[in-house]
């Protein structure tokens, strides 16, 4: 049921966004009041680079070892008897301490569940994903190319916009809301909400001072009772014979009752934006707004469907005007769907990535609750032995054995980057566990893609992936079936553009960035983009130089024409 919902309010969301681009409506220019505040920009420098050493990429993969055992205790195991000492030659099979253990078949079928709790949201990442790729984008019409003469289209739009003049419609509810035709052309801003709050306000003053009116004339003159059918008339009616009535001259006119004007804070308008701006035309947007002003005189609003027919027209012309139908579809735009995408296939990777983590750490814990005993699995000496405080407080193996041999860990590299990796380039190995690093050597790089990629959120995931395999020497104290992560690069200098991510702004699909133009006004530029790096910078291939001046892209005073100011890296980083 919450996904459910969930759903729902996106795709009102996704509506929402979309009729808000047809108004034109930007976001800024109805959610703040604009100031005079310049906008700071800064130098390219300060925000971007023109060259990096070598594109770091990421991977992950498990330990295996060759003619080396490292053995290390968990926080559930404690020593209770070591066979071995430093210097010892042992064969395989030789038992080299034993341990209790208060790891109990409780915890490790927790550890199990808890496996197959990812292997089901695995499941669920994946069905959500079919139905994502079985979305229809929602499809928007375009105006009518037919040829029609401007008589059947009625008269043209006078202006920016145009007010019903219908003061029983005086945006009090969605059933009496006003309705602006709006320029295809022209915006909402705060001057439109204004203008129109203020047209409410008269609409509903009038009639406030019509139903005092009429309330006035229904109710009895004064001095006169009220008929009550059959009721006796009253004795002593007359004001005189009374004292304490005090007497009145029927001749004066009685005062009226002061009406205040009405000043409201919100109200209900119709935006209607019609083709080719005639008011017969079809119509291209109908939407409901219910707009509120706040304590601080900043406009904000609601929609909602239109529940009226447009009163700025007859009935004969209403029926002869054709609203273009929206194709729905999912509910979301072809960009939308393609985001969604995009973030469910990290969601499975990172999801696939934690499954093989929890099983190896199951498979570790079953060996746990064995037997007691840690058998030698190669033939060697053994070359460290600690005691098990300074094993558990460093997280260095208690035990290792070698017989002259190392650490393996097998990554992936996408077919991108493949080229730029040679046999022999050294690598960094990070082992999650104890936060040690380890340099290592590509060993090996493979001819064909491995069936399963090692995809984890920083990489293409539309790209194939190649295994290479890295040696690391038996100095390293790495443990077998943990995952360990490998950092490599291309290892070259490459010279372009590249823009911090806060700094790039993306709607749509398309990237923009703000930049100071050559009258000093901020003018929004639309850029292209190509690889991430890092996750931290993004490489723009056209539309930005490195002389050019840019704007942080978020706040209440930022869009074209703007003024600006030049500021310092003091300013840009507080």
């Amino acid at each position: 049921m919450k996904a459910k919902k969930t759903k729902k309010k996106l795709l009102i969301a996704a509506i929402s966004l979309v009729l808000v681009a047809a108004l034109g409506i930007g976001i800024w220019a109805v959610s703040a009041n604009r100031n005079s505040d310049p906008v700071l920009v800064f130098e390219f420098m300060h925000v971007g680079m023109t060259e990096y050493w070598g594109d770091s990429q990421e991977s992950y993969g498990p330990v295996t070892t060759d003619r080396i055992q490292t053995v290390y205790l968990t926080d559930t195991q404690t020593v209770t008897e070591i066979l071995v000492s430093q210097g010892d030659t042992v064969q395989k099979g030789d038992v080299l301490l034993r341990f209790d253990t208060t790891l109990s078949d409780l915890a490790l079928e927790r550890k199990r569940l808890d496996v197959e709790k990812l292997k089901l949201q695995l499941q669920n990442a994946q069905k959500e994903l079919r139905e994502i790729n079985g979305m229809k984008p929602m499809v928007i019409p375009q105006e009518n190319d037919k040829d029609e003469s401007d008589e059947a289209k009625g008269e043209p739009l006078d202006g920016n916009f145009q007010i019903s003049a219908n003061s029983d419609f005086d945006g009090s509810s969605k059933e009496k809301a006003l309705i602006c035709w709006l320029n295809s052309a022209a915006t909402v801003d705060d001057a439109l909400l204004e203008t129109l709050r203020q047209k409410a306000n008269e609409y509903q003053t009038i009639n406030a001072e019509q139903e005092d009116q009429e309330a006035s004339s229904a109710s009895p003159v004064d001095g006169e009772p009220e008929p009550s059918g059959d009721t006796a008339p009253l004795e002593n009616t007359d004001p005189s014979e009374d004292p304490s009535e005090p007497s009145e001259d029927p001749s004066e006119p009685s005062e009226e009752p002061e009406v205040k004007p009405v000043d409201t804070d919100r109200y209900y308008v119709v935006i209607k934006v019609t083709e080719g701006n005639m008011s017969l035309g079809s119509r291209l947007t109908w939407q409901g707004l219910q707009v509120i002003r706040d304590a601080a005189s900043v406009f904000r609003f609601r929609f909602f469907t239109p529940v009226i027919s447009d009163h700025m027209l007859t009935e004969e012309e209403n029926e002869g005007v054709q609203t273009p139908e929206i194709d729905f579809g999912s509910g979301f735009t072809a960009a939308q769907i393609a985001e969604m995408r995009t973030q469910k296939q990290k969601e499975i990777k990172d999801l696939e990535f934690q499954i093989k983590m929890a099983e190896a750490d199951y498979k570790i814990m079953q060996t746990e609750v064995s037997d007691g005993a840690v058998r030698a699995t190669v033939d060697g000496e053994v070359v460290s032995l600690l005691s098990e405080e300074e094993a558990k407080m460093t997280q260095q193996p208690l035990l290792k054995v070698s017989g002259g041999g190392g650490f393996y860990v097998e990554g992936s590299v996408s077919e991108l980057e493949k080229d730029k990796m040679v046999i022999g380039q050294e690598v960094t190995v990070n082992d999650w566990n104890t936060g040690m690093t380890y340099t290592g050597t590509v060993e090996s790089i493979g001819d064909f893609p491995n069936n399963e990629d090692y995809f984890n959120g920083m990489n293409n995931p539309n790209a194939s992936y190649y295994p290479f395999t890295v040696f690391v020497d038996g100095s390293a104290d790495l443990q077998a079936g943990r995952y360990v992560s490998v950092m490599y690069s291309a290892g070259t200098s490459e010279h372009g553009i590249y823009l911090q991510n806060p700094f790039l702004r993306t709607e749509q699909g398309r990237s923009y960035v703000y930049v100071r133009g050559e009258d000093g006004k901020l003018e929004q530029r639309f850029v292209t983009t190509g690889k991430s790096l890092w996750g931290s910078y993004m490489e723009i291939l056209s539309g930005l130089s490195e002389e050019d001046y840019i704007a942080f892209p978020y706040g209440k005073n930022i869009g074209p024409g703007a003024p600006t100011r030049e500021g310092d890296l003091s300013e840009l980083y507080g």
